[in-house]
């Protein structure tokens, strides 16, 4: 990868996280009531300009990850070792400080109701099911410090990666179409939204290299 391209890259991510603060920047219509204007422009910044945050960063990562796989399928192996570092172990201390820091402000006397709920009850359940809740699904859709879900997506799709390596070896655009079309069904446990954005990604450097740019 040229420094041009990974500068490139580096604008868009930085694009994508303000997009990030964006999407968070809004208000309920109830709390600035008659300022119909206002609501409108952070509607938009929020609700219309911030939701390309999250495709823009399944696809810079669906991109850096097929970008160089000289060996193959082996290449792909190795860089799902290396994701293991960079994101399931920090994926795992962000949930499980969301947890601690939720009971240690439970705990605390006089700060508990400041919280809208307490992770106390949470931390009763079984084992089996208190490792899902904080890690995978608390109830909602996303763990339970809900703001992670996208990493919880990615290692998904990282841990199967070799699938969707020869699916876009074989199948190419095809295949991301597929997986588009797919995400309609709202199939449990797959994340398929995320999935057609990673591939994307992935694809890009595949039409990349038959235009005689660089290859895996």
């Amino acid at each position: 990868m040229t420094q041009y391209l990974s500068d490139k890259l580096r604008v868009l991510s930085l694009i994508s996280i303000i997009f990030v603060l964006y999407i968070h920047s809004g208000f309920h219509p109830n709390e600035i009531e008659g300022m119909v204007m206002n609501d409108r422009v952070q509607s938009f910044i929020s609700g219309i300009m911030g939701q390309c945050a999250v495709p823009l960063f399944y696809i810079i990562s669906g991109y850096l990850f097929f970008l160089k796989v000289p060996n193959g399928i082996q290449s792909v192996y190795s860089k799902i070792r290396k994701r293991v570092k960079t994101l399931l172990i920090p994926y795992i201390i962000g949930c499980l400080f969301c947890v601690g820091f939720g009971a240690f402000v439970a705990l605390m006397p006089g700060t508990s109701r400041f919280m809208n709920s307490s992770v106390l009850p949470i931390l009763q359940k079984p084992i089996n099911e208190l490792i899902c809740v904080i890690f995978y699904d608390a109830g909602n859709g996303s763990p339970y410090a809900f703001q992670l879900w996208f990493l919880r997506d990615l290692i998904i799709i990282v841990a199967t990666s070799p699938i969707w390596y020869l699916c876009l070896k074989h199948f190419k655009w095809l295949f991301v179409v597929i997986v588009f079309g797919l995400t309609y069904l709202h199939v449990p446990h797959i994340p398929f939204y995320a999935l057609s954005w990673f591939t994307f990604g992935g694809q890009m450097v595949y039409a990349k290299s038959l235009s005689g740019g660089e290859k895996n």
